[in-house]
């Protein structure tokens, strides 16, 4: 068990941001992007999500899918469909953690992002594409001042997932109880 863990709140917080970028790239690495969803996109996504080792993570097909769809309108959730040049190769999400009605009940500093991510093709699994994609998606949310917090929560037993986070810089925190269930909470936080 670790302090770092997320606390119950006292309070909820009161501040809601999505991450309005339509495309994110950068110089740093130009080979890859991240391309706002658009619901032209969703039937590769549903293809995505019908494989196998994005099941074995993401769950159910159909309920994922309308999940994903959801998030197209939601306030405090912006998904991306992710490109290596101009071929999507996986998903990613950024949300706004403290207005989210789970992470309400957790103390977490004002503006914590979270991000959930899978690669749908599977050419390119095992080749780092996941670090690359958290990395260019953390230089973005660090780019923003008022970003306090980043955080993910992979399965423990996704020991990809983990290994692709802690390559990109974020700390193991301890296990924590969500609504998708056993976790790892894993972070970065700005310094000072």
């Amino acid at each position: 068990m670790s302090d770092d863990r997320p606390e119950p709140a006292t309070e909820l917080a009161s501040v809601a941001l999505k991450l309005a970028d339509d495309y994110i790239a950068d110089a740093v690495d130009p080979s890859i992007s991240l391309a706002a969803l658009r619901l032209e996109d969703l039937p590769i996504i549903a293809r995505w999500l019908d494989r196998p080792h994005v099941m074995r993570w993401w769950g159910d097909p159909e309920e994922e899918l309308t999940q994903i769809a959801a998030h197209l309108v939601e306030p405090n959730i912006a998904p991306f469909l992710a490109c290596e040049g101009s071929r999507p190769i996986g998903y990613m999400h950024v949300y706004h953690a403290n207005p989210d009605t789970y992470w309400a009940g957790h103390q977490l500093p004002q503006q914590t992002f979270g991000i959930d991510l899978f690669l749908g093709e599977t050419d390119v699994v095992g080749r780092g594409m996941g670090t690359r994609l958290i990395q260019l998606v953390l230089r973005r949310l660090l780019a923003l001042p008022e970003t306090a917090r980043i955080q993910v929560d992979p399965a423990p037993a996704n020991a990809a997932a983990i290994r692709a986070y802690e390559k990109a810089g974020f700390q193991r925190r301890g296990p924590i109880d969500t609504p998708d269930g056993a976790a790892l909470y894993m972070t970065i936080d700005r310094e000072g």
